[in-house]
């Protein structure tokens, strides 16, 4: 058989590589189209200039001068460390160091008259301590203790022999009490509460109560073995003891009246002794 011949020009094609397929040539067409729309379209906003820094917010300085505490009748200090009293603000010599609790326990009391604010916005209080001469008086800092209001004070009248128990300048109860003789007088002034005693922390012969004043007697340095403390107490003889001059410097008052005025009155009440 004779050999099959292709006519020239029809002879067999190279081979052809495989095409790929259409999604490939997408992907750069897609990939340019985005970065052409991204540099085509709208241009994007410059960043804001930055605005000028505002300044520092500046408290003013505390104005040195008087310092308002409240609206109450009159308030206490009460001691939350060991107490450094000066003759002045800042400064001058110490008149006082107290320890933050009586030998009893509780804190230890100052009736405050003023209080004041220095250059440095620290602020003072001028109080009356618990010491001789009495109406002492002196400055302490504010952060040494804990202030409180007081709502209540008590006035005594020597002559008329009497207490008086107010509230916001107002009688809520009247006693008859009696007071030192002639020759162991009661001592006059502005006064307040520095303890609060019963049995058996205090002898008996005192009654229900004893509320220590931080006045001192002027004839007597000592009662017992005290220091000449002045104080309300009760007693166990009303009848022979109320309405007269009898006693050593202290004020003596009937059990349930006392008992009246320790569960009503806190440490710092001040307590006012006139003729």
């Amino acid at each position: 058989m004779s050999e099959l011949k292709v006519p020239a020009g029809q002879g067999p094609r190279p081979h052809l590589p495989a095409r790929r397929p259409a999604a490939v040539a997408v992907l750069p067409a897609l990939v340019l189209a985005v970065v052409l729309a991204g540099c085509g379209g709208s241009a994007p906003a410059e960043p804001a200039a930055p605005s000028p820094l505002a300044p520092p917010t500046t408290r003013p300085a505390p104005k040195a001068g008087p310092v308002r505490l409240g609206d109450a009748p009159a308030y206490v200090a009460l001691a939350t460390t060991d107490v450094t009293v000066r003759s002045r603000p800042r400064g001058g010599k110490v008149i006082g160091l107290f320890p933050r609790t009586t030998p009893w326990g509780s804190p230890t009391p100052f009736l405050v008259e003023e209080a004041r604010r220095d250059t440095a916005g620290k602020t003072w209080l001028k109080v009356l301590v618990p010491r001789r001469p009495n109406e002492s008086s002196g400055w302490l800092r504010r952060d040494q203790v804990r202030v409180r209001p007081l709502d209540y004070e008590v006035e005594v009248n020597l002559s008329a022999r009497t207490v008086r128990l107010l509230r916001d300048g107002r009688a809520v109860h009247v006693w008859p009490v009696g007071v030192g003789t002639s020759f162991t007088p009661t001592p006059t002034g502005r006064f307040f509460i520095t303890v609060k005693l019963r049995p058996p922390q205090i002898s008996t012969v005192y009654g229900a109560w004893a509320l220590g004043l931080s006045g001192y007697s002027e004839v007597h340095e000592q009662f017992g073995t005290g220091d000449g403390q002045i104080a309300l107490h009760g007693t166990h003889h009303p009848g022979a003891d109320l309405g007269r001059a009898i006693s050593n410097g202290c004020v003596r008052m009937d059990n349930q009246a006392i008992t009246t005025l320790a569960d009503t009155l806190p440490l710092g009440t001040p307590v006012t002794i006139r003729t």
